[in-house]
């Protein structure tokens, strides 16, 4: 190997040390290095609404909560760490910050791990919702059951009855550091979800009105045939659907009225020979239970 190219290895090798020692500079410059200042940075994610800040102060919160974050409607304000206790690889800051007009008080845990000074997860607030229409609630971007704990970041939000776009109804509640909250949902049927659900019902009544083969008419679809007056047996049914019945819904219960249907029924005659005979109806009507899930709701005809 000549000077030179021994010189320029050399070299190379000094960079590449120089600049590893950089980035581990870089890396400890950018971590906070005391309780005080790992709180602070904190309240800095906190006012920003930005979850990859928060995640990035090392915090262990769930996704829910950082989903809900996303949608907060106000955030703090004016955080300031107004005191640090130590003790050894334990802190707590005790901290001020203004939210949805008000000024708070509280404290903040922190433990020191790898190197670094990290919040504590108690230091999310919790909130029950529970909704009168229902069995969710959406907080920003998490859907979580009514009547479920949630974990959630110091802000304010928005609760709404779920789904969104079939129910209305909301509740604005103020979630701090530590601190549990309760909060009820009055939901209520939107416009739209009639309509849903009488999609729904039309899907399942096109499906009743299949061929059917036998006698038994099919259940949970509002059919009845009087064939009896006419047939000994029944080797077959055909359905033809002139009006479905027209949907209106009740809370969590719906009737649907004023169908017309015509079943022709094939089989035996009394007096022995093959016939089919027509039966209509103009009053066809089923009813049943509505539920809402996450996204949708769910029909259950009678």
């Amino acid at each position: 190997m000549t000077a030179r190219r021994a010189r320029i290895i050399g070299g190379a090798v000094a960079l590449v040390v120089l600049l590893g020692a950089g980035v581990w500079i870089w890396l400890a410059a950018s971590r906070p290095s005391t309780p005080a200042q790992s709180a602070a940075s904190f309240l800095r994610a906190l006012e920003s609404g930005d979850v990859g800040a928060v995640e990035a102060t090392g915090i262990t919160a769930p996704q829910s909560a950082l989903d809900a974050f996303t949608g907060a409607s106000t955030l703090i304000e004016q955080g300031e760490v107004e005191r640090i206790d130590e003790d050894g690889d334990r802190a707590t800051a005790t901290v001020s910050f203004h939210l949805a007009g008000d000024a708070h008080t509280a404290t903040i845990l922190l433990s020191h791990a790898d190197g670094r000074w990290v919040v504590d997860d108690s230091t999310l607030g919790s909130l029950t919702a529970t909704t009168t229409m229902g069995s969710f609630v959406a907080i920003g971007e998490a859907v979580v059951g009514s009547g479920d704990d949630i974990a959630l970041l110091p802000a304010t939000y928005t609760v709404e009855a779920a789904p969104t776009e079939l129910l209305s109804g909301e509740a604005t509640i103020v979630v701090l550091p530590g601190r549990a909250t309760e909060t009820i949902v009055e939901g209520q049927l939107r416009e739209v979800a009639t309509a849903a659900a009488q999609a729904e019902l039309d899907r399942h009544l096109e499906t009743c009105t299949a061929p059917v083969t036998g006698e038994k008419a099919p259940d949970a679809c509002g059919i009845r045939i009087p064939w009896g007056a006419d047939l000994a047996a029944v080797t077959g049914i055909r359905f033809r659907i002139e009006r479905l019945p027209t949907l209106s819904l009740e809370g969590t219960s719906f009737h649907a009225d004023d169908g017309a249907l015509v079943a022709t029924v094939s089989g035996t005659a009394l007096d022995g020979r093959d016939a089919s005979f027509t039966y209509r109806t103009d009053t066809w009507s089923v009813r049943g239970d509505v539920t809402f899930t996450a996204d949708d709701l769910q029909l259950s005809v009678w």
